[in-house]
């Protein structure tokens, strides 16, 4: 067991679709797989509710993990469609003087962003529940020795620079099409000067040529500094053509620099980012 001087406090969340009864099981190894390493586990009660629980509920668990000053640190589990509609509910006051960090990733794109914007705190797209899969180990070490001291750090992405050598701005964004559900609402946060993260699970070349054009035609082009590039797995996987890369860099404007890393996105070796916390991206030939 890892020897911690303070004793990590850890909600789990469920904001977007319902754990199924499936999963369940895996929930449950999770929270054994934390309290081995010296970390409490506060269970919220959706994670048990295979139909899940409404909006509101969903929302009032969720200012309730913030409002605990024992929680350190509240890791959604869920993922799909869902957690958009948990913004109406949250107590935004809650979470500015909450000293919680959130962290989930994929859909909950949505309430991360939701977050830096009215609140101006930041939060981390990560996903908890790689320290389960076959890259568990290397991700239980992550998750001890850079994510819960405060230890991430752009330069554990191993970027790469497709066009340009140097990007300077707040990160910003996620999933490529759960950030856009924000898209004319209040919990958008302001582009300017940012840096846009982009990744996907599903989705092929015509959803992510649409995706682009509504990017293009909010003004998100005219606004951010540059774009990082995860992993989009399933273009990856079928080999579809034009790729993901290809595809931004042919229809984002030529002077918006863009880097990409393979550890942002759904894959199971994935690792964290800091978003609504400014970040400077260089190329070997850049940095003194």
């Amino acid at each position: 067991m890892t020897d911690h001087t303070h004793r990590t406090l850890a909600a789990l969340t469920a904001c977007s679709n319902p754990v199924s009864a499936e999963r369940q099981p895996e929930i449950r190894l999770l929270e054994d797989k934390l309290t081995g390493e010296g970390i409490e586990v506060k269970m919220t009660e959706g994670l048990f509710v295979p139909e899940g629980l409404s909006p509101e509920q969903r929302g009032k668990e969720l200012t309730d993990c913030f409002r605990d000053p024992r929680v350190d640190y509240i890791f959604d589990v869920s993922g799909g469609d869902l957690s958009n509609m948990v913004l109406p509910y949250l107590d935004f006051d809650v979470v500015r003087n909450s000293r919680a960090v959130f962290c989930g990733y994929s859909d909950l794109t949505t309430v991360i962003n939701a977050i830096i914007a009215k609140t101006g705190r930041w939060a981390v797209n990560y996903q908890i529940c790689h320290i389960l899969y076959d890259h568990g180990r290397e991700q239980t070490a992550y998750l001890l020795e850079k994510l819960l001291p405060g230890k991430i750090a752009a330069e554990d992405l191993e970027y790469r620079f497709l066009r340009g050598n140097r990007i300077q701005g707040r990160i910003l964004g996620g999933n490529i099409r759960c950030f856009l559900k924000l898209a004319g609402t209040e919990y958008l946060p302001d582009l300017t000067g940012s840096i846009l993260l982009l990744e996907s699970m599903g989705g092929g070349v015509f959803q992510m040529m649409t995706y682009l054009e509504q990017y293009h035609q909010i003004g998100a082009f005219e606004k951010i500094n540059g774009i990082l590039l995860g992993t989009f797995s399933r273009m990856e996987e079928e080999q579809q053509k034009p790729s993901m890369e290809e595809l931004v860099l042919r229809m984002v404007p030529e002077h918006i620099p863009v880097a990409a890393t393979r550890y942002v996105g759904h894959y199971s070796d994935a690792r964290a980012v800091v978003l609504g916390r400014e970040i400077q991206l260089s190329s070997p030939s850049e940095i003194i």
